[in-house]
């Protein structure tokens, strides 16, 4: 082969190597560049979706709810921390777009600190429900936001169950049509359930079964109080418990506050508030949601406390 056609030779091979050096560069960048695009559409959306809690304040109201559509399929993640002050939940999101076979990074979590977020550790979907309730123990500590992108059926519900998913216009709860898409849900005993919600209050001061009582789900069980129901149904064990223990502190500080002021108008008032000290102590030594009952009982009797003070401490 004379120079000229070794030189050609060359120039074809250092142009293929060349030319394909340059397409891995550009499809390395150009996958890099999607990644980190990906992160921060995932980071945008866990903060888009922690501003959808913000209007779910009930007021006076007993309860909200909304619903939002996410368009892509996302997958949602709550983690819970109960140290601190008072604790926070961690909101972070990844969406899976059509040209994604596995789920991307998540981004970069969205900390909400003023807010008791009750979800499954990751809910999956296009479609996600939203309501709240405000929990009180019994002067109102805060409102609690139940979060599901799943579709439950309630099976053998109570009446309070029944009136606030019709009051509330709760979407995805179907009362007793159960399909085979919905999670089961069943009040008392029952066959394919899902989660298992038992009532254990008995007595005068009982409005209902249910006032408080287990909840089983994941070979895990639980205990609630009325107001914390959907959260012991729709969160993680684990979130329900650390959400709890959050509300718990956010009730101790409180009681101590009301306690002071109960103390300054004693002797106007006619009233001691002396079980106010019992629920600061239990709230103080709360572990886990077992302490409710006991904290439920010492709630009751501040209430009625309350109402036979001359000066309502709210």
């Amino acid at each position: 082969m004379d120079k000229y056609g070794f030189e050609f030779s060359f120039n074809w091979i250092f142009a293929i190597v060349a030319g394909a050096v340059i397409i891995f560069l550009a499809v390395y960048f150009a996958v890099q560049l999607i990644g980190q695009s990906e992160h921060q559409i995932n980071s945008v959306t866990a903060r888009q979706i922690s501003i959808l809690f913000e209007p779910m304040e009930t007021g006076l109201a007993a309860g909200k709810s909304s619903y939002a559509s996410l368009g892509e399929l996302t997958r949602i993640y709550n983690e819970c921390q109960d140290s601190g002050e008072f604790g926070e939940n961690l909101i972070s999101a990844s969406v899976k777009s059509g040209f994604n076979k596995d789920w991307p990074e998540k981004g970069i979590a969205t900390p909400i600190s003023n807010k008791y977020i009750f979800s499954d550790s990751i809910e999956e979907g296009k479609e996600a429900y939203f309501f709240s309730k405000p929990f009180s123990m019994p002067f109102k500590v805060s409102e609690v936001i139940f979060f599901t992108t799943k579709r439950y059926c309630f099976a053998n519900s109570p009446d309070f169950i029944r009136e606030e998913a019709n009051s509330l216009k709760l979407k995805n709860i179907n009362i007793d049509n159960c399909t085979k898409e919905d999670i089961i849900v069943c009040f008392g005993n029952g066959e394919d359930c899902n989660i298992t919600v038992m009532g254990q209050c008995a007595g005068y001061e009982c409005e209902s079964d249910y006032d408080y009582g287990e909840i089983r789900k994941n070979d895990k069980t639980i205990v609630y109080f009325k107001e914390l129901i959907y959260g012991g149904i729709f969160a993680s064990p684990e979130i329900y418990e650390c959400n709890v223990k959050r509300l718990v502190k956010r009730a101790a500080f409180e009681a101590v506050l009301y306690k002071q002021e109960a103390d300054f108008i004693s002797d106007k008032c006619g009233a001691s508030y002396q079980s106010m000290l019992g629920l600061i102590d239990s709230a103080q030594a709360y572990k886990d949601s077992k302490d409710l009952v006991l904290m439920n009982v010492i709630a009751k009797e501040v209430e009625q406390q309350n109402d036979a003070s001359q000066c309502s401490l709210w």
